[in-house]
């Protein structure tokens, strides 16, 4: 089953806008490090040492200590290397990070959301990685291309869990009579069907400022699904019909009673493995979790998962392995990427991620699949999912997000007129980022 050939190759990506404050103070701070940091530097030659590895994942239930122990007793081609782990929460991890790259230091070798890896790399506190890309070629599925930036490859998919998917309760959809829909008129009706005869949330979503980053994610499903997009690449395009379409649908869906109103992630999801919420858009890591909690009356056979009910494909997290450009010992932080980018390290990490697609095609195990046959479904959909990130806004991506989501919010809470909204929100960007 070779999940992703077809796509293209990884060299696309980049910005239209130049080096922001940021990437400036950033930048000085190397050219002042690059002779300490030069002369301790061993990018070629032995390989050998200690290595930092930093992941806020080694943190997570169940999944971080697979993935640790999938890579704990990595040594090197020469079997001289010694592996630590760094473990930052993921609240703190992209300030910590940053904090401590533009000062020249952090870690080795680090797995980030795209959306700070556009920034870091733009930045020029990572370290190019063409060689890696050139030597292993066609091994490398098009999931890759998230990790070219500006002409450059900077580094590789770690992970990519798609949300380009429904997700929902079988038993209670054959208990039902229900369909799986497959348009939104479709899903709205469902989800109704579901409040009025079971009393439970027919569907339940993020809709919350304070959760601005997962939001990003679940919004963004409902925004590609309606044809829409933020830029075209080009320009940005808040305000366009598609755009105002998906949002008045959105909002609709919230208004009609079958999404409960204030409940967090954590919330909805643990009331969905409960069987107290018919429907989720959600990514693959979380269907994951919930099917292999032994509490919850969602398992890996009774959960459903199919093509988001819209009629284009909708979004995935990003998230992308790199070197620190300031690593003191480049060579074996190099050495480690291809080594999980390899056979070996891609079998052995496939056992923490899940129905996540990864770097090459590296099946998931036979059994797992058996047990959880859902995760077919997930594994498709990442072949068109979309990242967050603004095409041609990629490091201001983040400012584009919050300012169209606090808009939203706001016409959640008060009401309005979308399409006007939208436009004083394009209007606003524009004059902003120019």
């Amino acid at each position: 089953m070779k999940l992703f050939k077809g796509l293209t190759s990884p060299r696309a990506g980049g910005t239209r806008r130049g080096v922001q404050a940021m990437s400036i103070a950033a930048a000085a701070v190397l050219a002042l490090s690059a002779c300490s940091a030069g002369d301790g530097d061993n990018s070629s030659g032995n390989s050998g040492g200690k290595l930092t590895f930093s992941n806020w994942q080694f943190l997570e239930d169940g999944k971080g200590p697979i993935l640790w122990d999938a890579v704990k007793d990595y040594t090197g081609p020469d079997g001289n290397v010694s592996l630590t782990k760094i473990e930052i929460p993921f609240a703190n991890y992209a300030d910590k990070l940053s904090t401590e790259l533009g000062a020249g230091g952090g870690p080795d070798v680090m797995v980030l959301q795209d959306s700070q890896f556009a920034s870091l790399a733009d930045a020029g506190v990572l370290e190019p990685l063409d060689d890696i890309a050139k030597e292993l070629g066609d091994s490398l599925n098009g999931t890759n291309k998230a990790g070219f930036f500006q002409k450059k490859q900077f580094g590789f998919n770690w992970e990519r869990p798609t949300y380009n998917t429904v997700i929902y309760n079988k038993d209670l959809f054959a208990e039902l009579g229900l369909k799986v829909p497959t348009t939104f008129d479709e899903f709205l009706a469902t989800a109704k069907t579901i409040k009025e005869k079971r009393g439970i949330a027919g569907w339940a979503g993020r809709h919350q400022t304070a959760e601005i980053d997962g939001w990003t994610l679940e919004m963004a499903n409902w925004i590609y699904g309606f044809g829409g997009g933020l830029s075209d690449g080009k320009a940005l395009t808040i305000d366009a019909p598609a755009n105002v379409k998906a949002v008045e649908s959105f909002l609709e869906t919230f208004k009609s009673g079958v999404a409960p109103i204030g409940d967090d992630a954590s919330t909805f999801r643990a009331k969905f493995g409960q069987g107290q919420v018919g429907m989720l858009f959600e990514n693959s890591g979380v269907a994951t979790t919930l099917t292999s909690n032994p509490k919850n009356v969602i398992n890996g056979q009774n959960l459903g998962a199919a093509p988001l009910p819209m009629a284009n494909a909708g979004s995935n997290s990003q998230l992308i392995i790199a070197v620190n450009a300031a690593s003191k010992n480049k060579a074996a932080a190099k050495d480690f990427v291809r080594w999980v980018l390899g056979e070996k390290g891609q079998t052995a990490i496939r056992a923490g991620l899940g129905a996540s697609a990864m770097a090459t095609d590296v099946e998931p195990d036979p059994e797992f699949l058996k047990a959880n046959p859902w995760a077919t479904q997930f594994l498709e959909a990442a072949k068109t999912s979309r990242s967050t990130l603004v095409e041609g806004f990629e490091t201001e991506s983040k400012v584009i997000w919050r300012e169209f989501l606090t808009a939203v919010e706001g016409l959640r809470v008060n009401g309005g007129d979308v399409a006007a909204k939208l436009a004083d929100v394009q209007k606003a960007l524009k004059a902003e980022l120019g």
